[in-house]
């Protein structure tokens, strides 16, 4: 009895030797950085580019985009601008490829979608009334696309009901906060 005791007490003592963090603090995140090789967009008006992979059928079925059938995943570039001066939404630029239009190039091709439109901020979701929620309007396509704030450096795709959107194994509706640097030919 006298070495359970002994046993018990240090197992429990040894849960405050060494107290630990299970994750960094979001200020010691840093942004991932992005090879590109197109004009990078810079200045006050850009509020932020974002980036991400997600499973084809929700998103694409969503904004009523073609996908080939063997379709595993969409990459998405997000680029959300704003007025230089009061720093309210304005437009972004929704770049999917995996979905949309054929592109030919040699060797093969692949699908392409460029959609621009206007963002608004809005208020909650069913499970969190005052969640900070990015709301693009794709305009004549009639379709709107909901992201949810999940912190400065992260939004949550969410579905035509502002609900969260399940991914699997390999991809998740998550776009994250990205630095875009020069790549070279």
């Amino acid at each position: 009895m006298k070495h359970i005791l002994i046993l018990f007490a240090t197992a429990f003592l040894s849960l405050f030797v060494n107290l630990s963090v299970a994750q960094t603090a979001a200020a010691d995140n840093k942004l991932s950085q992005t090879i590109t090789f197109h004009p990078i967009p810079k200045g006050p008006s850009v509020f932020g580019v974002f980036e991400g992979r997600f499973p084809c059928p929700g998103v694409a079925r969503q904004l009523k985009i073609l996908i080939d059938a063997d379709c595993a995943k969409l990459k998405c570039d997000l680029t959300l601008y704003r007025d230089s001066v009061t720093f309210q939404p304005t437009k972004f630029v929704f770049t999917i490829v995996g979905g949309g239009d054929v592109v030919k190039q040699e060797g093969g091709s692949y699908r392409l979608k460029r959609l621009e439109g206007n963002w608004t901020i809005v208020k909650g979701i069913k499970s969190n009334p005052d969640a900070v929620v990015v709301q693009l309007d794709f305009g004549k396509l009639g379709a709107y696309l909901y992201l949810m704030k999940a912190d400065e450096n992260v939004l949550f795709i969410l579905d035509e009901n502002k609900e969260f959107r399940v991914g699997n194994e390999d991809f998740s509706y998550t776009l994250n906060r990205v630095e875009l640097v020069p790549g070279s030919k």
